[in-house]
């Protein structure tokens, strides 16, 4: 194996493990703030189906409401469950803690929200199973429901915007062309804007499933058809065939486990990046390279700095933030409901991708 293939794949693989272990600590535990419901959830969630979906832009979700799941949205609705039927959640039973709450909603949600979507729930995607449970004046009041659902959270756990259903949507954990992801210590962070210490900036989307109908494609056709794609879409994004490396930065690439291809999940992020001098974890990468965006490239040789969030977990993220531009997604919505298909990635275009954290 070559050296640029070794070091893509070390930099895929720290940015994978690291996601996976923020996104478990934020994917429970956060309810509507007391001020803003002081009855909990129900007021709004009181009978509601599964397949519901609400916004709210307040950080304490003070203006929480039901909208269209077509419209921008934070959480889906996927059960809805009674702890009142367990022995272990009576009248007299204490307000769980943030660590009991955590296993409340794994226990609860994880598989029978899974079940309610079909199976198309992507365990490597950008929806994570969450719960919004009742505040601590619901409970004393004898309030015991827990609402399930899926929403797309930051590694902070501020939440992004989502269009379309869950079952209905590529779950792919995707980016829009010329998004940088940021980083905080080693470790891929929220989305931050290009001229920010950041992880990576994503230079294409390719869709797989374009140049695979039929069936899944093992890691080495992906890295394959990717080797040539990706590269390409960096060159077009950058303005020329050795620019990224010019810059000092390497391409490489996202690729789909068979889980996330049942889940029907399609796309990858192709991404520019690079990692410490000393193999450590990712470096932190200042400027951008689009040929839109001329200027230099700073590469600290130091970690990051932590990164401070834009907002408290369950909060959305800031309108106008990097991340909540949600017009590849009502693109895509649109382009499903006529029936048509996605970009491949292979043209001269770079193609658009379904945004979000």
């Amino acid at each position: 194996m070559d050296h640029t293939q070794s070091t893509r794949r070390v930099m895929a693989g720290a940015f994978a493990g690291a996601l996976l272990i923020l996104v478990a600590s934020t994917a429970f535990g956060w309810q509507l703030g007391s001020d803003a419901a002081s009855s909990g959830p129900g007021h709004v969630l009181a009978d509601a189906p599964p397949g519901t979906c609400l916004n709210w832009t307040k950080p304490d979700a003070g203006d929480v409401a039901k909208v269209p799941c077509e419209k921008p949205h934070l959480f889906e609705l996927t059960f809805t469950a009674d702890l009142s039927t367990d022995p272990n959640f009576g009248d007299e039973a204490a307000f769980p803690d943030e660590l009991r709450w955590a296993q409340i909603g794994q226990s609860t949600c994880a598989e029978k929200s899974v079940e309610v979507l079909e199976g198309r729930l992507d365990p490597a995607g950008r929806l994570s199973v969450s719960a919004l449970k009742p505040t601590q004046k619901s409970w004393e009041n004898g309030d015991r429901k827990l609402w399930c659902g899926v929403q797309a959270a930051g590694p902070s756990g501020v939440l992004y915007p989502i269009v379309g259903s869950a079952k209905a949507i590529d779950q792919s954990d995707v980016h829009s062309v010329g998004l940088c992801v940021g980083i905080s210590g080693r470790a891929v962070a929220d989305p931050v804007a290009c001229d920010k210490a950041h992880a990576y900036e994503v230079v294409g989307v390719v869709d797989l499933g374009a140049h695979f109908p039929s069936e899944y494609p093992d890691e080495s056709k992906q890295n394959t058809l990717l080797g040539t794609q990706c590269p390409k879409l960096a060159a077009e994004y950058a303005g020329g065939p050795n620019v990224v490396e010019q810059k000092g930065l390497t391409v490489y690439w996202d690729t789909r486990k068979q889980d996330s291809w049942m889940a029907g999940s399609r796309r990858v992020d192709c991404k520019v990046g690079t990692q410490l001098q000393d193999k450590s974890g990712l470096a932190p990468i200042s400027g951008s390279v689009s040929k839109d965006k001329p200027g230099a490239i700073n590469i600290s040789k130091e970690p990051a700095l932590a990164q401070v969030p834009v907002a408290p977990p369950g909060a959305p993220a800031p309108p106008g933030s990097p991340g909540t531009d949600v017009s590849d997604q009502l693109e895509d919505v649109s382009i499903d409901q006529n029936g048509g298909g996605h970009d491949t990635g292979g043209g001269s275009t770079p193609p658009t991708s379904q945004g979000g954290g």
